[in-house]
Parts: C-alpha cells; structure tokens; sequence
C-alpha cells in the first residue's frame, strides 16, 4: 500500500509541475508579448523626444548657440536610444540605461527636462481641448443650442 500512495503522489507532483512549467511558458510569452509592444511604444516617444531636442536647439541657435550644439547632440543620443529600444531585448535595455546614466549624468537630466517639457505640452493641448469643443456648442440655462449671429 505505501509503494502505491507514494506512485500516486509523484504522479500527482509530475502532473503539478507539468501544469506549472506549460502556465509559466504561456505567461512567459504573454508577457514578452507585452514588453515588446511597450518597447515598441516607448521608443516611438523617445524618438518623439529626439525630434523635439532637435527642434527646440534649432529655435534657440540664434540667441544661444553652445546651448542649440548641446541640445542637438543630446537630440542625437536621444535618438541612438529610440534605437536601441527598437533593436535589443528588455533585460539589455536595462543594463544600457543604468550604463548611461551613470557616463552621461548631464544628458539624463537634460532627457529628463525634456520629458517634462513634453509632458507639460500634452497636457496644456489635453487641457485647451475640451474648452476649444465648448466654444462652437453653445446652449442656453434651458440646455438649446443657440447659434451665434453671422
């Protein structure tokens, strides 16, 4: 009887552990799945981020132009890291970014303001959006539309 018990358990740990091994195999996947589609995304707004340092160096290069050169060559590592997002896997990534931020502390901050800046500008044009739409939809306190005199 106890051979038998003991058959039945490690026939039950197998089938246990095969279960366990094909979930973590399907979320394994899944979850590539969606880091890659997040990597995709955020390399599309870094690229964003690259385009917008290069506009900004070249509205300042007339008044500032050491500061335009900085901007620019920020723009174009920037850029570099739209790149690379595109190109390596997650766990790399990783590794890349603590790298450069620790032999490029300056151009983090400098990437970090223009995160900030770009953010800030979503959000004015998320802001200046719905009172844009209230402006061509009047109503009067009865809740009709009233139009304006042409």
């Amino acid at each position: 009887m106890p051979d038998s018990t003991q058959h039945t358990t490690d026939q039950a740990k197998d089938q246990a552990s095969g279960v366990a091994r094909a979930v973590g195999e399907a979320v394994g996947k899944k979850v590539e799945e969606v880091a890659d589609k997040s990597k995709q995304a955020g390399a599309d707004a870094v690229a964003g981020l690259g385009r917008t340092a290069s506009t900004i160096a070249d509205s300042v290069a007339e008044q500032s132009p050491a500061i335009a050169d900085y901007v620019r060559g920020a723009g174009e590592k920037i850029d570099r890291l739209a790149t690379d997002l595109r190109d390596k896997k997650v766990g790399d990534l990783m590794t890349s970014a603590v790298e450069f931020g620790r032999s490029q502390p300056i151009v983090m901050i400098a990437g970090a303001a223009l995160v900030g800046f770009a953010l800030s500008r979503l959000i004015k044009a998320g802001v200046a959006a719905p009172s844009d739409s209230n402006s061509s939809d009047r109503r009067s306190p009865s809740g009709h539309s009233q139009e304006e005199p042409v």
